[in-house]
């Protein structure tokens, strides 16, 4: 699957995944439900390696510029 980004839409992504880990990790810290904190932990898992996808990827924009030079 091919998602085409925005700058923009790319810099907001980024930012919404970074949120998104960081407020699940506080969650994992408050959560005494075993099972919980597992799904938990797994989905942190997910959306590292989203976050690692999406930052060695570029925007659209930028790729198109690059070509461009080319």
């Amino acid at each position: 699957m091919d998602l085409v980004l925005s700058s923009k839409d790319f810099v907001l992504l980024k930012q919404i995944l970074e949120r998104y880990i960081s407020n699940l990790r506080m969650e994992i810290a408050d959560t005494d439900n075993a099972s919980w904190r597992k799904e938990m932990h797994e989905d942190e898992d997910r959306a590292k390696q989203m976050l690692a996808r999406l930052e060695a990827a570029q925007p659209a924009g930028e790729a198109a510029a690059e070509q461009e030079q080319l």
